[in-house]
């Protein structure tokens, strides 16, 4: 069974958010073996020099990859990255795990995105849209990205 990480920043606070994510995390442990890693945003001041941001970036980014094992495809959640369609994106996992990984962990950044340092770790730098979302709400549609790739892997009615 392929393992999942979510490595996202910051916990989630919203109540609606949380009990789809709770939702979501009990029906991916039928295709997939599912952790949660939520480190804490590096303080910024009210309105950051592009500086401090960048520095803020660099220690979350350590600690992120302290947490993903060589063993993981890591997966950069990001603006920049490379949209797939969910077939597509079924199809990503079931070749991450055909090429030896046995984990592929998904990073979501602070409200400033992701370091350099962990884009440039990533095996894929994934977009889901150009349009920008909270990171509460991006959680969710992850979470229900994997459960849709892991039921259409299995053959499920679910995906339509």
């Amino acid at each position: 069974m392929l393992k999942i990480k979510i490595v996202a920043m910051g916990k989630l606070t919203e109540p609606a958010f949380k009990a789809a994510s709770d939702e979501y995390l009990a029906r991916l442990n039928k295709n997939f073996s599912v952790t949660v890693f939520e480190p804490k945003p590096e303080p910024l001041p009210q309105n950051p020099s592009d500086n401090a941001i960048k520095l803020a970036l660099d220690k979350e980014a350590d600690k992120i990859l302290a947490e993903i094992s060589p063993r993981s495809a890591l997966v950069a959640m990001c603006v920049e990255g490379k949209e797939l369609s969910s077939e597509e994106f079924s199809q990503r996992l079931s070749d991450f795990a055909l090429s030896g990984f046995s984990e592929v962990a998904f990073v979501i950044g602070s409200s400033h995105g992701l370091s350099d340092k962990v884009k440039n770790a990533a095996k894929l730098k994934l977009s889901v849209s150009k349009m920008t979302f909270p990171h509460e709400l991006f959680r969710v549609m992850l979470l229900e990205q994997i459960y849709r790739a892991g039921e259409i892997q299995s053959g499920s009615k679910y995906h339509k």
